[in-house]
């Protein structure tokens, strides 16, 4: 019986350990299988990223060359344009001249800027001049005029908004004939209004309710004066029919 059981141990012994080992093998081969998947993604992306730097490195060639053609051009246009290290300086200075103002005026207040306003046509003057420039047409000189432009724009639309809001309407309280000789086309005339007698129709349209007839205005009426600019499609067409009707 003892033997038996001797021989039975010894059986189920050689069976575990034979289990053991293939358990043993089934792992060794599974992992070396995931190692081998592994090592293969390794190499894969290792291809790739060599390609992609490659690209990169072409591409940076690639810029380095258009770099160098921009700036042969630059001085080829710079010869053109027969300036001399003076002007171009000179030039510089202006455009900085007006980054700088258009700085100032971005930083302030609508009612700021309103009151500033003169300061936005004359940015606008020396944009103008700028340009007339024969550096203008040199390629970083011109993007840089263009964004000038771009934000000087951007400050025009702001006072438009705050003149359309009526905040930014100036009044003006008409006098007597007799002393003051006030008229539309008086009015419109004062340095401190329009400067510009044609500029009357202006205030006529903008003060309709209370204007019936052009030539009739009564002392005492506050009178509201649009900001100074060309007459508009409407103001040309009532002054046409005040013409018609004299």
């Amino acid at each position: 019986m003892k033997s038996i059981v001797k021989i039975g141990f010894a059986s189920l012994l050689a069976m575990l350990l034979s289990a053991g080992v293939y358990a043993q093998e089934v792992a060794k081969e599974e992992w070396q299988k995931q190692m081998n998947e592994w090592t293969a993604k390794r190499n894969d992306l290792q291809g790739k990223l060599t390609a992609l730097r490659g690209e990169v490195g072409n591409l940076k060639n690639q810029e380095a060359e258009k770099i160098a053609a921009l700036k042969k051009c630059e001085e080829d246009l710079l010869a053109m344009t027969g300036a001399t290290a003076a002007d171009v300086s000179a030039f510089e200075a202006t455009l900085q001249k007006i980054d700088n103002k258009l700085n100032e005026l971005s930083r302030l207040s609508n009612e700021d800027l309103w009151n500033r306003r003169a300061e936005v046509d004359e940015v606008q003057k020396w944009i103008n001049d700028a340009k007339k420039n024969k550096l203008a047409a040199i390629p970083r000189y011109y993007d840089r005029l263009a964004d000038q432009q771009k934000r000087l724009d951007a400050l025009k639309a702001t006072l438009k908004q705050y003149a359309e809001s009526g905040m930014g309407m100036m009044t003006y309280t008409v006098g007597t004939w007799a002393k003051d000789r006030d008229c539309l086309w008086n009015i419109a005339k004062k340095k401190r209004i329009y400067d510009n007698a044609f500029l009357w129709p202006k205030i006529y349209q903008a003060n309709r309710n209370l204007i019936k007839n052009a030539d009739i205005i009564e002392p005492g009426w506050v009178l509201k004066v649009p900001p100074k600019a060309p007459l508009t499609s409407e103001e040309r067409s009532a002054e046409r029919a005040y013409w018609r009707n004299k």
